[in-house]
């Protein structure tokens, strides 16, 4: 039997869902609360706000500080070229931030009541819902995705050669913006070092599978 098979991914990972923000009040070094909209077009509604602990993050619960199930928010992480990724808003990291994006843990984000849970896609986003979703996988499972983060796109087959696909690949959230150009790239979509496959994998496409939909592609480590 093949490992893949004792894999819970439900257990063995984290999904994340981007949305905007607007920083609205600071409770301590690692709390606050935000707006997901712009609070100048709600007059600043204080039951609008969604408060968050920075603290509850990746980090704290693979060093143990927390269980993985409490996990709020991703961290802040290096993404292509060095740029700042992952949730960007903050009271005190890299610096006030007041506003930016955070990634909320997927089911902190199905939690929220229903006024204040922010849209997937958020308002104004141009791309499908997985454009704005990350996935991370804990180091201690059994699953060769361990120890990854995988950063969701939408990507189209262009032709297949064995298990490597030529595929278009959209930048995320621009999918279908007006005149959206993507890249081409030879990728083996049954490779986790490159992309999210295997079990439950949020990646739909395959070389036999579908042609058109979300690729996960590999985005560095996690804690």
């Amino acid at each position: 039997m093949h490992y893949w098979a004792l894999v819970n991914t439900s257990d063995a990972r984290t999904v994340f869902v981007m949305t905007g923000a607007f920083l609205g009040r600071i409770d301590g070094e690692r709390c606050c609360a935000f707006w997901a909209d712009d609070p100048s077009e709600h007059a600043f509604a204080p039951e609008r706000l969604i408060a968050i602990d920075l603290a509850r993050s990746p980090v704290a619960a693979a060093a143990g500080l927390i269980d993985w199930r409490d996990v709020q928010v991703d961290d802040a992480w290096s993404g292509p070229g060095g740029a700042i990724a992952g949730t960007t808003l903050g009271p005190a990291w890299p610096e006030l931030q007041l506003a930016g994006v955070v990634f909320l843990a997927e089911r902190f984000w199905r939690a929220l009541p229903d006024r204040v849970r922010p849209p997937c896609p958020p308002r104004g986003g141009e791309g499908r819902p997985y454009e704005f979703m990350t996935v991370t996988y804990r180091r201690d499972h059994a699953d060769p995705r361990s120890g990854r983060r995988y950063a969701g796109h939408h990507a189209e087959i262009v032709e297949t050669h064995g298990r490597l696909a030529l595929v278009e690949i959209y930048a995320p959230g621009t999918s279908l913006a007006p005149g959206a150009t993507p890249q081409r790239t030879w990728i083996d979509l049954s490779d986790p070092e490159q992309c999210d496959a295997g079990p439950d994998a949020l990646t739909t496409i395959g070389v036999n599978a579908a042609r058109a939909g979300a690729l996960f592609l590999h985005a560095g480590a996690t804690p």
